[in-house]
């Protein structure tokens, strides 16, 4: 590792040594939409947040989100089976058995939450997005219940589409040796008052291992009418289907055989995405002091899970086989998740530079887990016989909120106070049906309703100490409502309601950003301290056991800098991210499975008090470069480093190893709108894995890519 970052320092070293030197300050003009709602510039954000926009998108050759998000060390994007899981300010959920970030951080769209209901087999929906058609990412940790009530422990990320006049246009193409090539293609028009925006991405090929393969298409569809100065009105439609194979992960032999290699088994599982949105936004300028924005919606996602096997029976009807039966068997999830909502917001402008917002939030989430189990049972003299089983379960949850916000300034002086109202209904039901090889079906079905009350507030207060410098503090309180199939435990293929609560959380935080000479300076310290943290055992994917419960208090503390220095030519870039995620206290709970047709049984686990949270690693840091040799090219790069994680709550199966990956990047603009570029993702051939779990007495690798290159075009009209 001191190779590396020696070697990068020449590199850095070199380029300032040719650059010229300047202290001229840039002092931040952003403006960000995430903290309130409506426009707002970044230095009145009370939080640490990260602003990524298209020119930096552009620049440093980006083709996903994901490839984004890995760039930020605030940001941990965590590997699993179906895609990644996007973390912010260590919720965890390396393991299986934790939903963690997945229900703790909000991943929206133009302000819509696309977070699904189901938290159980899911990933980040973040790569739906073409990179080519978004106008600016923002990435704010550490809350924003207030705002967006549940599932903001962890902070909010909010990807913006771009916005466009007159004739507009452009094309693109990239080719990576992994095997993947990817085409996009845009076209806008402004027409009267109307202008009408059109975006493709096609997205195909291979990926690192034998067997990987992706196939997606990404359509959206803007239509916006300024009706006057003061008001305008954008319908937006977008479409993505996913089609892609699900490996296995290796095992440690296997991957000292070939870290390449596809699937073990001949058993491809395979996974089919169709997601369609619709949104309806309305922006207007009441009168001088009164702005409205309202948002309405519809989503849809369905998802297909095909998973192909083969195994030995060794029950039936709840008895012990005195000879186990062998089978194949093909198992199909549907997982469905609709949501349709409206979130109206008023904005009051008063004083100097104060506001107050009131709002209301709508959602009706409609969701389900739907499964086919088909095996085919050889039973010697009976020939082959067919044993299926049938599960679907409805998942819906129906939520209304109410908030208000007031930032009020005096002087050099902003304080900040927020309360949200939110209640939720749940509806679920589930049916199953199994039907034996031989004798009659049986079939059994159930049903719950519960409602949750829960309410957030915020206080925080800055400081304006110079024309550059602002430092502030903040403190949360929020909440998380679990998803609804949390709220039932599977034991013994039963179905019964448990008692599991919503968790709480309070959060605070203290930050300050300068320039000194030609730095810029972001730094936060952050404490969050979380009761009833709810927490799963899962012991298989279909046919085992499933257990959710409360951990007692878990909490968080770290420290974020980000630091970038400008000389010129050359831009450096330091960030580092330090976190110490714990369980304060709590006990594990698992269930002994039950033998000779005995029930199984709900046991304590042990106390896992002091014990680390999965999938969190200590330290992150980035060191970045940017030299541009004329006003047509450039070089950058970065360096990444992720710490060690543990892979489970009761820390007894040990760590996902640290690693560094280096990149860098070459662009080439003309002056007729054609840029060129390419690029090397992992210079230095670090071997490293997505991720590692550990089951079953052994470890499981799904290995990351070594070196790889890509090239490829984009045109701009």
């Amino acid at each position: 590792m001191n190779k590396k970052i020696l070697l990068l320092g020449c590199l850095i070293s070199s380029l300032a040594y040719g650059g010229e030197k300047t202290t001229e300050i840039k002092l931040d003009d952003t403006i960000v939409t995430s903290v309130t709602g409506f426009e707002t510039n970044v230095r009145k954000v009370m939080a640490n947040p990260t602003i990524v926009t298209s020119k930096e998108i552009k620049e440093k050759g980006y083709r996903t989100v994901s490839e984004i998000l890995k760039d930020i060390p605030t940001v941990n994007v965590i590997g699993n089976t179906f895609g990644s899981i996007v973390d912010l300010r260590g919720q965890g959920g390396l393991d299986s058995t934790s939903s963690g970030a997945k229900a703790n951080v909000q991943v929206m769209i133009d302000g819509v939450a696309v977070n699904a209901l189901e938290t159980s087999m899911v990933s980040s929906p973040i790569n739906t997005i073409a990179v080519n058609n978004i106008e600016r990412i923002e990435i704010i940790p550490g809350g924003g219940s207030v705002l967006y009530g549940s599932g903001t422990a962890g902070g909010v990320i909010n990807i913006i589409t771009k916005r466009g006049e007159g004739l507009r246009g452009s094309g693109g193409y990239n080719f990576s040796t992994l095997g993947s090539h990817k085409t996009d293609v845009s076209f806008g028009q402004t027409i009267g008052k109307f202008d009408i925006d059109l975006s493709y991405n096609q997205n195909e090929g291979n990926g690192y291992r034998k067997d990987s393969k992706l196939d997606s298409d990404y359509f959206q569809g803007k239509l916006r009418y300024n009706i006057n100065d003061d008001h305008n009105l954008e319908f937006k439609y977008n479409n993505y289907n996913e089609n892609k194979n699900l490996l296995d992960s290796l095992t440690k032999a296997q991957i000292d055989e070939g870290r390449k290699q596809g699937n073990p088994d001949k058993y491809m599982d395979t996974m089919d995405i169709d997601k369609e949105d619709f949104q309806l936004t309305y922006n207007g300028k009441l009168s001088e002091n009164l702005s409205a924005n309202v948002i309405a919606f519809r989503s849809e996602t369905d998802m297909l899970i095909n998973m192909p096997g083969e195994g030995k029976m060794t029950e039936m009807n709840g008895k012990p086989l005195p000879n186990p039966i062998p089978y194949t068997s093909e198992v199909k999830w549907t997982f469905k998740d609709k949501k349709t909502g409206i979130k109206p917001k008023l904005k009051y402008s008063y004083g100097d530079d104060s506001s107050l917002i009131f709002g209301l939030d709508y959602i009706k989430n409609e969701g389900g887990r739907y499964g086919k189990i088909n095996n085919l049972l050889n039973m010697g003299p009976l020939g082959q016989k067919s044993m299926n089983v049938q599960t679907d379960m409805d998942l819906n949850k129906e939520t209304l909120a109410g908030f208000i916000m007031n930032n009020y300034k005096f002087g050099d002086f902003e304080f900040n106070q927020g309360f949200r109202y939110e209640n939720s209904k749940y509806d679920i039901s589930r049916y199953s049906k199994t039907t034996p090889p031989m004798g009659k079906p049986s079939s059994s079905s159930s049903s719950q309703s519960k409602d949750e009350n829960n309410y957030a507030y915020e206080l925080g207060g800055s400081y304006r100490y110079s024309d550059i410098g602002r430092t502030y503090l903040r403190y949360e309180r929020g909440f998380t409502t679990p998803a609804p199939a949390l709220l039932t435990n599977k034991i013994d293929n039963i179905y019964t309601l448990n008692n599991l609560e919503s968790e709480t959380y309070h959060n605070i935080e203290w930050g300050v950003s300068d320039y000194i000479g030609n730095t810029s300076i972001n730094f936060a310290l952050f404490y969050s301290l979380m009761n009833d943290e709810i927490y799963t055992y899962m012991d298989g994917m279909t046919s085992g056991p499933i257990l959710n419960y409360n951990i007692d208090k878990t909490e968080r503390m770290g420290a974020e800098l980000k630091l970038e220095q400008y000389f010129g030519k050359l831009t450096l870039s330091e960030s580092y991210q330090y976190i110490n995620a714990r369980i304060k206290e709590g006990r594990a709970q698992k269930v002994n499975i039950g033998s000779q047709g005995k029930p199984s049984t709900i046991v304590d686990g042990g106390d896992i008090s002091g014990n680390k949270i999965a999938g969190v690693p200590e330290h992150r840091f980035t060191l970045g470069a940017k030299y541009d040799f004329t006003p047509k090219f450039n070089i950058n790069g970065e360096v990444v480093y992720n710490g060690e994680s543990y892979l489970d709550n009761n820390n007894e199966t040990g760590k996902k190893d640290s690693y560094m990956v280096t990149n860098i990047r070459f662009n080439y603009n003309t002056d007729n709108g054609l840029s060129l570029f390419a690029g090397i993702n992992n210079i230095f051939n670090e071997d490293y894995y997505e991720s590692v779990s550990f089951t079953k007495g052994e470890y499981l690798y799904d290995p990351a890519p070594e070196r790889n290159y890509y090239i490829g075009f984009s045109y701009i009209l």
